[in-house]
């Protein structure tokens, strides 16, 4: 006879301490809990988001990982953010109602869906709650700010090297290898995430091979000196 498999819970996921119920009590947690759909999935290149949506839902990467992208006027693709397990995506939909990116998934990944009803209640009677997600949107904000300096501030070494950098410190939080690092996300993505063309993205990638700070094969990057990319001067 097969056994029942546990149910899962907020409280026992393993994404808890870097997730929204990272900052919360135990019954917030478990009061949360009680409002997220779980087991959900999607396969590489489906969208998890339409841009000019409703807004009716925040969502949680549990596995895999996701891009929120957009157009800009000229046509060209942008990406704003990787999501990787853990990570909210969505959240700027709360903005105005409707959601002004598209969420697509860079790899065959599952999530949690949080709807907005019970989380609008939610974070009417759990501070712990709203605290976290003010904190999401100040650092989301802060993020898009930095951005838009780096863009016309730091060149285009300065900016991958600070993308990598930033990649292995969020796969070290999660107890993955910091230094060997598979991308989900192709050089095109990258490029449109750090305002870049593709061919200065592979041009600076061959750059950092030849000082021997990385080692490249197709989306696998290892990090030889992660230090020296840490501490590349600005210009």
């Amino acid at each position: 006879m097969s056994q029942n498999k546990p149910q899962l819970s907020c409280g026992s996921c393993v994404l808890t301490r870097i997730c929204l119920p990272a900052n919360l009590s135990p019954e917030e947690t478990r009061i949360l809990g009680g409002a997220v759909e779980r087991g959900r999935e999607l396969r590489a290149g489906a969208r998890l988001i339409r841009a000019g949506a409703r807004t009716d839902a925040l969502y949680v990467v549990r596995g895999g990982s996701a891009k929120s992208c957009g157009l800009m006027s000229n046509g060209e693709e942008y990406v704003r953010a990787f999501h990787l397990p853990g990570e909210v995506a969505g959240l700027e939909g709360f903005a105005c109602g409707r959601h002004t990116c598209e969420v697509v998934a860079l790899e065959p990944m599952s999530y949690c869906r949080i709807p907005s009803g019970p989380l609008e209640r939610m974070m009417a009677t759990l501070p712990g709650l709203r605290r976290e997600l003010m904190r999401l949107l100040g650092q989301s904000l802060e993020e898009a700010q930095r951005m838009r300096i780096e863009s016309s501030t730091i060149d285009a070494r300065g900016r991958l090297a600070r993308f990598l950098v930033d990649l292995s410190s969020r796969l070290e939080l999660r107890h993955l290898s910091p230094t060997h690092i598979r991308l989900s996300m192709s050089r095109r993505d990258i490029a449109h995430h750090l305002g870049l063309t593709v061919e200065t993205v592979s041009r600076t990638l061959a750059a950092f091979r030849r000082a021997s700070w990385v080692e490249v094969r197709a989306r696998y990057i290892e990090l030889l000196q992660p230090a020296a990319l840490a501490s590349l001067p600005v210009r």
